[in-house]
This record gives C-alpha cells, structure tokens and sequence, in this order.
C-alpha cells in the first residue's frame, strides 16, 4: 500500500519512558501505605485492648482520622505522579511538607492518648458525700 501524496503520517513523539520512575512512584506509593495500616492498627489496637470509655474511643477515633487522611494522601500523589510521568514533565518530585505533617500529628496523637490515660488515673470520683467532705477539707470525719 502506498500513501497518497498529500496526507502525512500521525507524528508519534517517543520520549524516554523509564520503567524505573514507575516503580519508584509505586514503592513510595506503598510506603505511605504502610505506615497508614500502621496507624489504623494502633488505632484498632487502642479501641480492642483499650478498655471501655470515651477516652479511649477519642485516642482510637484520632489514629483512624490521621490513617485515613493518609491514604487519601497516598492515593491523590500516586495518581498525581503518575499522570506527570505519561507526560514527560520535568521538575522536583519530593514532598518535604507531609512527612513533617506526619511526624506532628503522630506526636499530636500519642500526646492526646496519654493525656487522656492519665487524666483518668489521676482523678477518681468520690463514692458518697461523706468522701467528698473529707477530700474537701483534709481530714477524715470522726
């Protein structure tokens, strides 16, 4: 078959497509996935072998937040890559924002479950009125 004198054959740009670059944004990929499996397990963890309370249902309820927040993040940046690399772009490809994001809320989070831990073992509720004189004035009714 011959081709028509006028018509021009489709311009097919090839660029360099390296498979490595696919499979590092798919390792960093998993990574963020694990560490959100990570903080879902502690916050599974908290709610099974925590005990019963609000305190721990908050403590388990912050871990599953920022676990779940991760993988939203994860998600986006694979996609978001993925799509500049079947472009050909050019330019920087780290984050140096979210894994300081992540480092305060993992500081945040473990900071809020002991602050709710110890706040319950410090303060014990007084069983009558006759306790509640005796922790109010120092000494003990005779």
């Amino acid at each position: 078959m011959s081709q028509q004198q006028g018509s021009s054959a489709p311009t097919v740009d090839f660029k360099l497509i390296r498979p490595k670059n696919y499979f590092a944004n798919e390792r960093t990929f998993i990574s963020w996935l694990q560490l959100a499996v990570t903080m879902g397990g502690l916050g599974l963890a908290l709610l099974n072998f925590g005990g019963d309370g609000i305190r721990v249902r908050i403590s388990a309820f912050v871990f599953e937040t920022g676990a779940l927040g991760l993988i939203v993040y994860a998600y986006t940046m694979f996609w978001h890559r993925a799509e500049r690399l079947r472009r050909g772009e050019r330019g920087t490809w780290d984050d140096r924002l979210i894994p300081i994001v992540v480092v305060i809320f993992f500081i945040f989070a473990t900071a809020v479950n002991f602050g709710l831990t110890f706040h319950k073992k410090a303060y014990t509720p007084p069983l009558d009125n006759l306790s509640v004189i005796t922790m109010s004035w120092g000494s003990k009714a005779r």
